[in-house]
């Protein structure tokens, strides 16, 4: 696949067994405005027409999590629509960070869009977040000239 490395980090589907570890995750890795519940992940898994949900795990030693030990780094849920791609959700454990997980996780999305003929991709983070910036610029990303307001409203 031109211009996309491979993950160097194994990659696999998420299970649902999965889903409170990663939660978990989540909740390290982002500022509580920004964290995502169990209707955060439902939504992002059906914010598309068609996603993948994918995961890293080290081998080895695991972290606590309530009364199981997990292996699981971190996780993305890559989304399409017609010829459009989103990275929709990255999120790797804060003690995992800068050993690839990222990347990989990246990389399988990429890799997956570019096999079903996407020919975009989109990806948005917190302006301040520099490692994420600097691991899409490194992904082939480059920042687009809008500024880009998100609003909310309670209904």
């Amino acid at each position: 696949m031109s211009g996309i490395e491979r993950p160097r980090h194994p990659v696999r589907r998420a299970k649902r067994s999965d889903r409170a570890p990663l939660l978990d995750i989540d909740a390290r890795a982002f500022d509580e405005f920004w964290h995502i519940d169990q209707v955060g992940l439902e939504h992002a898994l059906r914010a598309t027409p068609s996603s993948r949900f994918r995961v890293c795990e080290r081998r080895g030693g695991g972290t606590l999590i309530g009364d199981d030990v997990s292996n699981l780094v971190g996780y993305a849920i890559t989304g399409r629509s017609g010829l459009q791609g989103y990275l929709q959700r990255l999120a790797v454990a804060p003690e995992a960070h800068r050993q690839g997980w990222g990347t990989a996780l990246v990389a399988d999305g990429l890799r997956w869009l570019q096999r079903h003929g996407v020919v975009r991709t989109l990806v948005n983070t917190q302006i301040k977040n520099e490692a994420a910036l600097e691991l899409y610029k490194r992904s082939g990303f480059s920042l687009l000239p809008i500024n880009l307001v998100v609003m909310d409203r309670t209904l």
